[in-house]
């Protein structure tokens, strides 16, 4: 383990383990942001810091009240009486059987101190992370996703296996979702390049939008849009209490299509026949709106 200290709130920890291919994350921290890499690349290798942006007012209270004490008594070291100082060195690191932990400290005086992890690994790692209030960020092919943060933004690039992301209030940004996630966010919008899974979407008040769409997806909001850009397979079943819903679909696609909306417009640009096919389609919509307008239309490439 390699420490750097520049100052009693800056410590920095850095740590470096063997891996030659894909490993799982476990990271937890209070209020503090995380970061992961994966890149094409042997090798674990994390950081640990004090984030003082990211700091509870309570935090920095008592930060600043034990460095006045530390600046009082001239024999006290005063990187001893640093809380920040303390948090990082208290912070769990641990490597074991291709798993990497990492958890902020628990204690009543440690557990305010905000926290940055980050964490560079193999591409196809599985990666937890959870987060009081900081943003999550992973970039890189991922295997296993499951994020969580309070009130944080969450990004990701992609991932090859079923994902679940949780936040409060802040906003999702997800690229590829190749089998399938599940979203909840309390108001946040919510963004997704592509989902090739069964995926369900859920927001307080946020809006929506998907990306390439080629599997079941369930999507609910309480006034936000909902926007599907590009929509070939599956059944799709799209809700807001008075937001619009927009729909692309793929041209060329036959679509069973059910929309509905309490006052607003309904429209649908496709080719319509009233005959039955012989053949289930292989997309289906059903949307409904409380007051917004609803639009189905052949996709852009």
């Amino acid at each position: 383990m390699t420490e750097q200290q520049s100052a009693a709130e800056e410590l920095v920890r850095r740590q470096s383990y063997e891996s030659t291919g894909p490993v799982e994350l476990d990271l937890a921290t209070g209020p503090g942001r995380i970061d992961v890499r994966l890149v094409d690349e042997p090798g674990v290798h994390v950081e640990v810091r004090h984030e003082p942006h990211g700091e509870t007012p309570f935090a920095q209270g008592v930060s600043n009240l034990m460095n006045w004490i530390g600046s009082q008594f001239g024999n006290l070291d005063p990187v001893e009486t640093s809380i920040p100082a303390e948090a990082v060195r208290q912070t769990r690191i641990d490597f074991t059987a291709g798993r990497l932990v990492v958890r902020a400290p628990k204690d009543m005086h440690l557990r305010n101190v905000a926290i940055s992890v980050s964490v560079q690994a193999p591409l196809g790692s599985q990666v937890a992370a959870k987060s009081g209030s900081g943003d999550l960020s992973v970039t890189g092919a991922a295997g296993r996703l499951e994020l969580n943060t309070g009130s944080g933004r969450i990004t990701t690039d992609q991932s090859a296996a079923p994902a679940k992301i949780d936040t409060g209030s802040g906003a999702v940004r997800l690229g590829l979702m190749a089998a399938g996630v599940r979203v909840k966010t309390g108001s946040g919008d919510v963004e997704i390049s592509a989902v090739g899974g069964g995926s369900t979407v859920i927001t307080g008040s946020g809006d929506v939008w998907l990306g390439s769409v080629s599997d079941d997806a369930m999507v609910r909001t309480g006034s936000g849009q909902v926007t599907i850009a590009n929509a070939s397979a599956g059944q799709l079943e799209l809700h807001t209490g008075s937001g619009a819903i927009r729909i692309g679909v793929r041209e060329g696609n036959r679509a069973e299509i059910d929309l509905s909306s309490g006052s607003g417009d309904v429209r649908s640009d496709l080719r319509l026949t009233t005959t039955p096919p012989e053949t289930s389609p292989p997309l289906r919509i059903r949307g409904r709106t409380g007051s917004g307008s609803a639009l189905v239309t052949t996709a852009i490439d």
